[in-house]
């Protein structure tokens, strides 16, 4: 999912570049739910994706649990993700987005899959929580 902002277009050009093949455009506030549903769609037919859990307006590093209720209706375990560069410019808003510089070394820690059920919705909240620190 990706916010509908027109300053959002370039990240979606850039990624259709490298062969990602659907966007679904919503979040918080902005058709999130119809968005939400067409994702948990995608997700059931066996795509995969990306998703920056602490919604469009923050505040950073505080999970919503729209990942969750995704996870749980589509049976999809989430993979925890954390990316950092070695050389970057940060933005001054309230999550700090980053832009790699060119030569920059990227690093990827992958965390261990999350399985979210209904009996562990919270169990799961908090283990998201912490994995993503």
């Amino acid at each position: 999912m990706q916010h509908p902002a027109w300053y959002t277009k370039p990240v979606a050009v850039l990624l259709s570049l490298i062969g990602v093949q659907r966007f679904i455009l919503g979040s918080t506030g902005h058709d999130g739910r119809r968005a939400a549903d067409e994702l948990v769609t995608y997700l059931k037919d066996g795509y995969s994706t990306l998703i920056v859990p602490d919604g469009p307006h923050g505040p950073a590093r505080t999970l919503k649990k729209g990942v969750l209720h995704i996870a749980l209706q589509s049976g999809v375990p989430i993979v925890p993700l954390h990316i950092s560069a070695t050389k970057a410019l940060r933005s001054s808003s309230w999550d700090r987005k980053m832009q790699p510089l060119p030569f920059s070394t990227i690093h990827v820690t992958v965390g261990s899959p999350i399985v979210v059920t209904t009996s562990t919705f919270e169990e799961s909240f908090e283990e998201l929580t912490h994995a993503l620190g």
